[in-house]
Parts: structure tokens; sequence; C-alpha cells
């Protein structure tokens, strides 16, 4: 998994369908959406780091449901469109 920068994972997250829940102040949330309803898969961003490493990606990649971190990648150097994304995840039973 590639070390990343904050302000990039928030902009591949809101193109894949994310969307930040402006409740909740202590870290950024943002939860997937698929027309206009919410699902229960999320990840949280921290205020006060700047890049992850991979230690914190191995965290996200848990939380958006990921099997490989290789498909973590393709999620967010975008071979992997929201489409193909919500496809992984019904195929897996997690929606």
């Amino acid at each position: 998994m590639k070390v990343r920068k904050v302000k990039n994972l928030e902009k591949t997250l809101k193109k894949k369908g994310f969307v930040l829940d402006p409740q909740i102040d202590h870290h950024r949330f943002y939860y997937l959406y698929i027309e206009g309803k919410k699902y229960p898969i999320y990840t949280y961003l921290s205020h006060s780091i700047i890049e992850y490493g991979k230690e914190l990606m191995g965290e996200i990649k848990k939380q958006l449901k990921f099997d490989s971190s290789s498909n973590l990648d393709r999620f967010f150097d975008c071979p992997m469109s929201k489409e193909k994304y919500i496809e992984m995840l019904r195929n897996q039973n997690h929606i």
C-alpha cells in the first residue's frame, strides 16, 4: 500500500460516492451513498494527520471492505471505478 496524502484520499472518496458526515467533528467520517441511500460502509480521517502510511491505509482497507491491498490501491489510483467498487461490495455481500 502506498503512502497517501489525506487531501488526495478525501478527493477520491468524494468522487467514488462517499459523503462527509457534518455532524461528527472529532474525525472526518465519510459514508458511502448509493442513489441517495446511506450505507454502513465508511472510513474516517484525522484532522491532524497530513499523510497516511501503511498502517493507517491498512485500517482504511478494512473499513472500506477491501480483500487486498492491490484493490485498495486500484481504488485510490482510480483504475477502479465507483461502479466496480459497488459491484465488489455486492459480490462480497457487504451491501
